[in-house]
Parts: structure tokens; sequence; C-alpha cells
């Protein structure tokens, strides 16, 4: 039996390197004003896709939650001179996208055009309006801080929305990774335009920005966008660290009533960040416990074997400081007790046994196989390159992905899980109607 794990272990470390051999290059350079460029060039479709990232995510919102992510929302209603619809017109002329986004860490921009220089050109022209010259109409500000006000009532209408809400203010406490990325209602009122000004002058910045370039253009081609697209921005500072993340001390069990006939429940800490050196372990591990759909031991267990959840899932999500590994499922009111503890069980016996041999094979197997569909069009490679980049890890990154996954054993999985998931320091939160002798 040994034999055949050792050969289809070969069969799949045989396949890594005959994917890695076809992962494009990641070309980097950086500018006089400071800003990092990375480009990959791609055979195919013409088209060229881009995306500006500033270390300006909600992290940064300092007193005003919620600034980070209406600043991004207002980038592309007004630059220039120029309103939203005719810088929406602008780009749909030559069929190009731009669109803007935020989350904890970053604040991006993203582009997407075809490749021909009568598409390419008057779409990059806009871009670089978009992002060195916003307006920040007062008329959008009013609009776009109602509209998140309102979205942020919204949130008491969703259950799972509540979880999460509740999950990040108690495993983050103090930190401002606990803050909704959105922010809060008496926050956001209190945000003003002048508030909005300072943010965006402090935070978009060339020294403070990394643009990453994918598509069939020439690294010639490659210089002058950014040159054209960059140039003109301030050098500015690079943001400030990120607090590191504490330690949970204690698990705590917290309950919101809601009333709904399902339980929304969530199991976390805080574990992994970006570049993180457990990082292939915990992922092939999680992998087995609750990221591979169906054939995941969560769902045997929760779904199969007890009837208790239609779907369960489980996840580590990186961030620049230790994001979240969470477990996670909804459930009848009734049956919540059950679930909470069939979670907690299934997690302490991956922890204490690890994964076995035939579980592994089958999760590299399954990870190696799919690899290839992650870099299979431009969006998806910038996607990748992106989170590359943004988080410096090392531009190899995906030249020795499958290596490393395939390096990865039994017993690594069960020493690190054993080390890092400290099951009495998670946070238990469930959302949903206490019902019958439990009330």
């Amino acid at each position: 039996m040994r034999s055949n794990y050792q050969i289809v272990t070969g069969v799949v470390l045989w396949f890594a390197c005959s994917v890695v051999m076809a992962v494009p290059t990641i070309q980097h350079w950086k500018m006089t004003n400071g800003a990092h460029v990375y480009f990959v060039a791609t055979d195919g479709l013409p088209i060229v896709d881009a995306r500006v990232v500033f270390n300006a995510g909600s992290a940064y919102d300092g007193r005003y939650s919620g600034l980070a992510a209406l600043t991004s929302s207002l980038l592309d209603q007004g630059a220039a001179g120029q309103n939203a619809q005719k810088i929406a017109e602008q780009l749909e002329s030559v069929g190009a996208q731009l669109s803007t986004g935020s989350s904890r860490d970053f604040s991006t921009l993203s582009f997407r055009s075809l490749s021909d220089p009568n598409a390419l050109a008057p779409a990059w022209a806009v871009f670089k309006k978009v992002l060195n010259k916003p307006d920040f109409p007062e008329k959008d500000f009013k609009r776009e801080k109602q509209r998140n006000l309102l979205s942020i009532k919204r949130r008491e209408e969703s259950p799972g929305v509540l979880a999460q809400l509740a999950l990040y203010k108690e495993i983050y406490k103090g930190h401002p990774y606990a803050n909704p990325i959105q922010g809060d209602a008496v926050s956001v009122a209190e945000i003003s335009l002048v508030e909005l000004n300072n943010f965006y002058k402090t935070y978009y910045v060339a020294n403070n920005a990394k643009l990453v370039l994918v598509g069939g253009i020439s690294r010639q081609q490659a210089e002058k966008m950014a040159e054209e697209l960059l140039a003109d921005l301030p050098s500015g500072q690079k943001a400030a660290a990120i607090a590191e993340v504490d330690d949970l001390t204690k698990g705590t069990a917290i309950h919101l009533e809601y009333p709904s006939q399902q339980t929304h429940l969530m199991y976390s800490l805080p574990v992994m960040a970006h570049n993180d050196a457990d990082k292939f372990a915990l992922y092939l591990g999680n992998h087995i416990l609750g990221g591979s759909g169906f054939s995941s031991r969560i769902v045997k267990e929760i779904r199969e074997e007890r009837g208790l959840a239609y779907s369960a899932y489980s996840y580590f999500h990186p961030m620049v400081q230790k994001g979240p590994f969470l477990i996670g499922l909804q459930t009848q009111n009734e049956k919540s007790d059950e679930a909470v503890s069939a979670v907690k069980q299934t997690l302490l016996d991956f922890i204490e046994k690890g994964p076995t041999e035939q579980e592994l094979i089958a999760a590299k197997k399954n990870i190696s196989g799919g690899f290839a569909l992650r870099l299979d069009s431009n969006k998806k490679l910038l996607g990748s390159v992106v989170s590359i980049v943004a988080t410096d890890t090392p531009l190899n990154y995906l030249n020795t992905y499958l290596k490393n996954i395939d390096a990865v054993s039994v017993e690594q999985i069960k020493e690190t899980f054993q080390r890092r998931l400290a099951v009495d320091k998670m946070v238990m939160v469930t959302v949903g109607q206490i019902t019958g002798e439990k009330k």
C-alpha cells in the first residue's frame, strides 16, 4: 500500500512541475516617485487588466470608521471636472471597465480594456483622471454617504452579517480589524469632505502604491502606461504598518436573538497572516477539514452523518495581520446546541489525529488539478498577482506553489494545527431564536 502512495505522490509532483513551467514571469520595477510596478505579459486575448493597490483599507480609518470605503466609492463619481455619467460614457464607448474597492487592508482601482490602441489609449486617459484628479463632488458625496447609511441599516436584516460583525468585534477587540469595513452609522454620519480629501491626500500617493498590469502588451508599452498613470502622483509616505493582532486569552460564546427559523453559527479565532510560515500546512489541512465541499470532514459529519445543515464550511482568511480561521453553518434553531457540539468535536478530532494519508493524497491531487484554472484568464491571473505583490510575497510564489503543496506531510498538518489552533480560546457566535426548553 505504501508504494501506491508513493506512485500517486510522484504523479502529483510530475503534474506540479509541468504546470509550474507554464507559470508566467512577474516583472517588477520601481518608478522615480516611489511607486512599484508589476507586469505579466500574456498571449491570447487582446485584453489588458490593471489594478492599483494602496495600503488604505479600513484599518486606516482612524476615528472615522467607514472613511476608507467611502473615499474609494467616490473616486469614479467625478474627476477632472467630469461627472460620473461622462466618465462612464467615455469608458463604455471603447468597451472598457473601471471599478473601485476596499477591504480591511487595501483600497484598489481596477481597469480592463482591449489592448487595441484605439480603445486602450482613451480608456487609460480616463483611468488616469479618476486616480489622479478625483473631484469628490459634494452632491455625489452626500448621495454615497446616504447609501452607505442605508446599507448599514440593512445589516440588521441579515443574521449572517450580524454574526460576522459580532465575531470580528470579539476576536479583534481593540484592533482596527474589529470595525466593519463600511463603518457604523454614528461614524459615517460624522464624515465630511474634509476627512475624505485628507484621507486621499495621505494614502493615495506613489510610495503607497503598487500597480499590476497583465495583458497582451510589451514591457515597453507597460512602462509607458505606468508612467502615464502614476508619474503625477505625489511621492508621499508609505502607510504605517498595521498593528499586530493580539492572541485571544479565553474562549467566549455569544448569542444574538434574531426572529428566524435558522441559527447562523460561526466559530473562529485569528490565526493566519499573509506569508505565514505555516501557510501550506494550514491550507492543506483546512482543505481536508472543511474547504473542499462535500468531501470535507465537516460536511460529512454535519450534513451526511447528523443532518444538521445543508452546507458547512471552514476557511483561513489571511490578512496583513492575523486573519481569522472560521467554521460556519446554518441549522434549525432547535438543533443549534447539537450543531455547536458537533462542530467543536469535529475540529477537536481533526486537531488530535490529523488527516489520513488517503485524505492528504486526495487533497493534493485536487489542489494540483485545479491550479491551472486559477491562472487561465487575464482576470484570474491579475487577482493572483495582486495577492502576491500587495502582501510582499516572493515573486516566485506561483512557480514554487505546487512543490510546496506536495512537500506537506500528515505529521506536519497535525503538528501545525495542534500548535496554531487553540480551541479553548475560540469564539462561538450564534444568531437565531432560542426555542423550547432552551428559553
